[in-house]
């Protein structure tokens, strides 16, 4: 989410954001500037307020039915590419027309955690790694837990990680008994976990599209529909990040993508609605590994972007805004 450099690919990263970073292939169109209209919003200046805490959204009210479990590599693909299809479905005009058939491409290196929009051959995609999908469904079934049953997993996660990651070949996988036994198959709590899962995809997917829709990418044109690079490209392209800095870029990103994924859930009601709140969790986890230092040339989401709390006024500003002009 930065700025353009041109090494064997184009890449966009930046220095306010966690998100992904676009990259292009030789011959692809330069990264076009964000459109007039997101100006403003680059623009802007982040709060002067101190960073506030990142407010757990309350459990799953009664009435809702309860969601199953995710078990599995496939599960966990299938439920992004789902979030995914609702969030292309929520934009409108152009927006949609440009994105409605990017591939979804998943690497499955588990040891990688990174998540980018890029262009191959000059058609864009989206893509993942598996390291990053099993990081953010540790997240959610430790902030689950810790919801329900006042326990402290997600930090004992988070503190735990560093040391797990700095073995070779290690995979951000959570640490058996992290979560007590007697929790782990309650309904109420994988439900929540689920619907945190989905909060923390939405966010992260709806600022890759963005990046497509507001041009800074440059090849997001509404292609007919392609199977994207395939998953070892994909490999390739994720450990060979240059850092840049891009730091207009990434808010543009941040805030319309966090407005997609507020105008989303929003339709969502009844179900579960997703808000802003994943990408502030999302934001929270990133920034304690940023803490550790030796991890930021370990970990491709933290090579690739910038520090994650300075992104956590902007959506904050971004959330405020789009409910003032879409109260209820």
């Amino acid at each position: 989410m930065g700025r353009v450099i041109r090494t064997r690919f184009l890449c966009l990263a930046a220095l306010s954001l966690l998100a992904c970073t676009p990259r292009h292939r030789p011959g692809t169109a330069t990264a076009a500037p964000p459109p007039a209209a997101s100006t403003a919003a680059t623009e802007a200046k982040p709060p002067t307020a101190p960073v506030a805490t990142v407010t757990a959204t309350p459990p799953p009210p009664a009435e809702r039915p309860l969601l199953p479990a995710l078990v599995g590599a496939e599960a966990r693909r299938a439920e992004v590419r789902a979030v995914l299809a609702e969030l292309v479905a929520a934009l409108t005009g152009s927006d949609h027309d440009r994105v409605k058939n990017i591939p979804m491409v998943f690497d499955p290196d588990e040891t990688e955690i990174n998540a980018f929009a890029g262009c191959e051959n000059g058609a864009p995609y989206m893509a993942t790694t598996e390291g990053f999908m099993i990081a953010v469904e540790a997240v959610a079934n430790t902030r689950a837990t810790d919801e329900i049953y006042k326990t402290q997993t997600y930090d004992a996660y988070a503190n735990a990680l560093p040391a797990q990651l700095a073995k070779k070949g290690a995979a951000p996988t959570l640490p058996a008994g992290t979560i007590p036994s007697q929790y782990e198959s309650d309904p109420k709590r994988q439900s929540r976990a689920r619907e945190i899962y989905d909060d923390l995809v939405a966010f992260a997917f709806g600022h890759e599209l963005a990046h497509h829709y507001l041009g800074h990418t440059g090849c997001a044109n509404g292609q007919p529909p392609s199977p994207g690079p395939s998953p070892a490209m994909v490999g390739h392209l994720v450990t060979k990040v240059i850092p840049v800095l891009n730091q207009p870029v990434e808010i543009a990103a941040d805030t319309a993508g966090c407005r997609n994924v507020l105008a989303t859930g929003r339709a969502r009601r009844p179900k579960f609605e997703w808000t802003e709140q994943g990408g502030l969790l999302l934001f929270d986890f990133f920034a304690k590994l940023e803490s550790n230092a030796p991890l930021i040339s370990k970990v491709a989401f933290l090579r690739s972007h910038p520090e994650s709390r300075l992104r956590i006024p902007f959506v904050q500003a971004a959330a405020k805004q789009w409910r003032e002009g879409n109260p209820g």
